[in-house]
């Protein structure tokens, strides 16, 4: 079945941070909607994963390198085991690429 989805009316039904929800999914990887405000805690992913911003901006800091600041229409992948948190002050909407069986791992558990 052909189906399309609305990234805004998707996005109109997420109420918190940092919660998820699921635009459709590519081979072994799900794409998905998710609202970014405050600040994510430290952690990694045992594998890649990429962020597109979609409105506003986020801050990517990482326990060993220097934050990495994306706006509208700006992208990044953070590679696997790359320990780091997003976080925006005014909030954003990002469009994550994610394995559909990631995990996460808490920081300092590489």
């Amino acid at each position: 079945m052909i189906s399309k989805h609305s990234i805004s009316e998707l996005s109109s039904l997420i109420k918190s941070p940092f919660v998820f929800l699921d635009l459709g999914s590519v081979n072994d990887h799900v794409v998905s909607v998710m609202r970014i405000e405050g600040r994510y805690p430290l952690h990694s992913h045992t594998k890649d994963e990429m962020y597109i911003v979609l409105e506003g901006e986020i801050t990517l800091e990482y326990k060993k390198k220097p934050p990495l600041k994306l706006e509208k229409g700006e992208s990044t992948v953070v590679k696997a085991y790359t320990e780091h948190s997003s976080g925006s002050d005014t909030g954003a909407l990002v469009l994550m690429f994610k394995s559909k069986d990631y995990a996460v791992n808490p920081s300092g558990s590489e």
